[in-house]
């Protein structure tokens, strides 16, 4: 012991703390107080387990602080501390020990631990502490407390040199509750997991994954299949298949739709659900549903595939028997009608509503439809109707029907049609026009006459109508018109749709386009996706106008065909009896010639025909030509217009627009050449000077002290073309600029357009760092989850919002909801075309960041806006 009272450390370090069975203890401690009830225990040296003497080495253990800390340590513990000797007599404990087990603060000498725990458990205690005496490792004892009724876990170890046993003790109650549960869980999980395999099992569905490495062709997906799925694909060994050998059993005309649909699913994490056919053996086809419903992709980059798969082959057939069933009931030669149990029509085909004048909409209601006013004082329908309504059993009835002036014998047969409990549950009728001769007369000429798919006149019946038209409006010196009409990108829809999916459309079109003409109008096809619209006795081209309108709007409306929602619109061109063609061919060939315009301008449009195209024709290929020596010859330049912080009035950057200094016509704006640019390719080179152009305008400004960003408009056609990212970092690398001096702004129809393509370029763009912008917003059909996918950082409300600021229109109100959606995306907001300080106080007011327009300045040259770039 050194003369400060601190211990000496140990002639050999070996022997002191690093080897235990070296320590002893004793009572010797001149510091401690007698009473000391912590390293002194009932004065029985073999319990003296804190004592601070050790007697071989000669050192002490502990310091009187250290001594303190110890003890404050080991009464303190949030940990459950006991000392016993092997009987499981209790020798030191602290509070929280005596929480735990519910000992009072004052307990009865040499109190065994065994009288806190129940009876039921003692003796497992007893031998648990008799295990200890032999076991130099820790040793655990699960068991309950009797007083406070705690799980608990012990853990034992011995001290050999004193003859005693340190124990902890843990609450564990919470610990096997949730245990308990988890257990319950599994055991429940596995019940369901089993109950879902076996309905599988059972089931005709089968499952199937596949996997493959990013960026590995699709040759190298991997396909395993449960037993049902390699049943209903043909394979013996259901394991590790190919995709080679996948693709062997599928029928050549699903093919490529497999193929798109898992490069959707592999590239865009877009599951599928396709109908597929797969070859059989004896050379037959069976049909499958095959859907991807899950796709995962790992750390390494390999991504999975989860699916299932099932045979729709009756499905299909019975789809097919429908189908022809209805095309026979539809088409059938004789009206039928079906009505229920309480008598009333529920369906009619349309010889039915020929035959009678009456159509399904008329006849059906909320009651018998002979009972309506309309219709009940005819005799005809009066005799249809008393055997409909008085009769139980199949029965014939013969009456006259009076059509347009002429009397015609018909014939009503009526099947009853009962259920297995002889209960009538509908009624069938067939309405047959017994004047076969004359019917099989006029349907031979219909057929002649008439388009087989949509049922209007075909070319033959409308050069009929055509050329009598030509001479009454002759006779009468009135007027005619005569429209082309072609369906726009209609070979799209055949091609990745299919024909009879096409056949459907031209059906609807056909449809509508007999709703936007008079009944004495002939609406025509042609063949293919085109059509003839022949209007007699017009006043003046305002009119057709309205009715090419009329046309527009209807076809344009979408169109649900099975569980396809698709649009398509149509190209129109108009020739006018007599200023047009007074003979058949000519009118025919203007008109044809007009359609031809329309679509070069764009499509979706109708155009009539005149002297004057030619002249657009010439002035078009001018401009073709002029555009070209334009950007040899740099006829082109740019204006700037500012743009302006909301809250200082400083001018934050510029938008750049492009202007044509024409030799001959003068200044040109965008809308008047970038059509013919689009047309022809141009757009590429034009779009890439101006990308130069701006950037090198924003590195002179940069380099005379006023750093400020440049906004470029970029068109649809850019976004597609390849070079776009190249050109825009060479542009910038050669005027040192950093990416933010530069936003681009698109609209979101570019985006559509394209969605996958388009997306990863804008995030390409978005990690250069260039700001993208979202031009027009409000005008289309923007939605939140476009601007929560794509990189967007900045959108641009349309300029119709802006002007109704104040005005207490209904859309004063859009621009201040734009701003508040916009905060809540963290996306900046600006304005554009701001002509009034009313606009401007209001945006201020509704927290827009930015705006532009004639209330600022108009577009000016690079020079003269030199004076807004030194005021700010």
């Amino acid at each position: 012991m050194r003369k400060d009272g601190n211990p000496e450390k140990p002639a050999n370090p070996a022997a002191g703390f690093g080897q235990k069975e070296s320590l002893s203890f004793s009572l010797k401690d001149e510091n401690v107080p007698a009473n000391d009830d912590l390293f002194h225990t009932n004065g029985h040296s073999g319990n003296d387990l804190f004592a601070t003497d050790n007697i071989e080495g000669n050192y002490r253990l502990f310091s009187p602080d250290a001594k303190t800390d110890f003890r404050r340590f080991f009464a303190k513990s949030p940990v459950a501390q006991l000392v016993t000797d092997y009987s499981g007599a209790i020798l030191k404990i602290n509070d929280a020990a005596r929480e735990l087990f519910g000992i009072p603060s004052k307990f009865p000498a040499k109190d065994l631990l065994a009288n806190y725990l129940p009876a039921k458990d003692r003796c497992a205690f007893l031998l648990f502490l008799t295990h200890l005496e032999n076991r130099p490792s820790p040793v655990e004892w699960n068991g309950t407390t009797e007083k406070t009724r705690k799980l608990i876990r012990i853990k034992g170890q011995p001290e050999e040199k004193n003859r005693c046993l340190y124990l902890t003790a843990v609450d564990i109650t919470t610990e096997a509750k949730n245990r308990k549960q988890f257990k319950h869980r599994i055991d429940q999980l596995e019940k369901e997991r089993h109950f879902y395999q076996l309905a599988i099992e059972r089931s005709d569905i089968g499952l199937w994954k596949a996997t493959v490495a990013r960026d590995t062709p699709m040759d190298a997906l991997r396909f395993h299949f449960s037993d049902k799925s390699g049943d209903l694909f043909g394979f013996v060994t259901f394991a590790d298949i190919p995709f080679s050998g996948f693709m062997n059993t599928i029928h050549p005309e699903s093919a490529e739709k497999i193929r798109t649909a898992l490069n959707s699913a592999i590239n865009g994490k877009t599951g599928f659900d396709i109908e597929i056919r797969v070859n059989k053996p004896n050379g037959d086809f069976a049909w499958i549903n095959w859907k991807c419903c899950l796709i995962e992709e790992d750390d390494t980059g390999k991504i999975r595939l989860e699916g299932i798969a099932a045979d729709i082959t009756s499905y299909k057939t019975t789809e097919k028997a429908l189908a022809i069933a209805s095309n026979l009931f539809e088409n059938n030669r004789d009206g039928i009608f079906i009505a229920d149990q309480d008598r009333r029509i529920t369906v009619v085909n349309r010889q039915f509503s020929r035959m009678t004048g009456l159509t399904q909409e008329k006849i059906m209601g909320n009651k018998p439809w002979y009972l309506q006013a309309d219709i009940a004082d005819s005799t005809c329908y009066s005799q249809l109707c008393d055997v409909i309504a008085c009769t139980d059993h199949e029965e014939m009835a013969a009456f006259e029907k009076n059509r347009q002036e002429k009397i015609e014998p018909t014939h009503l047969t009526v099947k009853i049609v009962r259920d297995m409990d002889d209960r009538i549950i509908s009624y069938i009728g067939t309405l047959l026009d017994i004047s076969q001769n004359e019917f099989l007369e006029d349907h031979t000429r219909y057929m002649i006459e008439h388009d087989f798919l949509t049922g209007l006149p075909n070319r033959i019946l409308l050069l009929d109508r055509l050329g009598q038209t030509l001479i009454a409006a002759e006779r009468n010196r009135r007027r005619a018109a005569v429209m082309f009409l072609d369906l726009d990108r209609f070979k799209h829809i055949n091609d990745t749709l299919g024909h009879a999916m096409g056949d459907r459309l031209l059906q609807q079109v056909a449809f509508r386009l007999t709703k936007c003409v008079r009944k004495n109008d002939t609406v025509s096809r042609q063949g293919g996706d085109e059509f003839v619209i022949l209007l007699n006795d017009i006043g003046n081209a305002d009119d057709v106008a309205l009715v090419a309108n009329n046309i527009m709007h209807a076809l344009s409306q979408n169109y649900q065909i099975e569980n396809y929602e698709m649009s398509i619109t149509p190209s129109i061109g108009i020739a006018l009896y007599p200023e047009d063609g007074k003979d058949i061919d000519t009118l025919l060939k203007n008109a044809d010639t007009a359609m031809y315009h329309a679509k070069e301008g764009g499509r979706n449009a109708y155009q009539f025909f005149n002297a004057q195209m030619n002249l657009h024709l010439v002035e078009r290929t001018r401009l073709e030509n002029d555009l070209k020596a334009a950007l040899q010859n740099s006829g082109f330049f740019l204006e700037y217009q500012p743009i302006v912080d909301t809250q200082s009035g400083h001018m934050t950057g510029v938008e750049a627009f492009l202007r044509w200094n024409h030799p001959e016509f003068g200044i040109l704006m965008p809308p008047r050449f970038l059509g013919v640019a689009e047309d022809t390719g141009l757009i590429g080179p034009i779009g890439e000077w101006v990308i130069r152009t701006a950037c090198k305008q924003a590195g002179e400004w940069r380099d005379q002290g006023f750093p400020k960003t440049v906004s470029i408009n970029l068109s649809s056609i850019q976004l597609k073309q390849k070079n776009l990212l190249s050109t825009i970092r060479n542009a910038l690398k050669e005027n040192g600029l950093a990416p933010d001096f530069l936003e681009l702004q698109i609209t979101e129809g570019s985006i559509m357009e394209n969605v996958k393509t388009v997306s990863d370029l804008l995030h390409e763009l978005r990690a250069m760092g260039i700001r993208i912008v979202l031009d027009n917003f409000g005008n289309g059909c923007s939605s939140i989850s476009h601007l929560k996918k794509a990189p967007i950082g900045k959108i641009k409300i349309d300029p119709v919002f802006i002007h109704a600021l104040g005005t207490g229109s209904e859309d004063a109100d859009v621009a201040g909801a734009i701003v508040a959606m916009a905060k809540n995306l963290r996306l900046k907001v600006s304005a554009g075309g701001v002509e009034t300080d009313l606009q401007a106080l209001r945006l201020k007011e509704i927290g827009c960041d930015e705006y532009q327009g004639y209330l600022v300045s108009p577009s000016l040259s690079a020079g003269e806006i030199s004076p807004f770039l030194e005021a700010s």
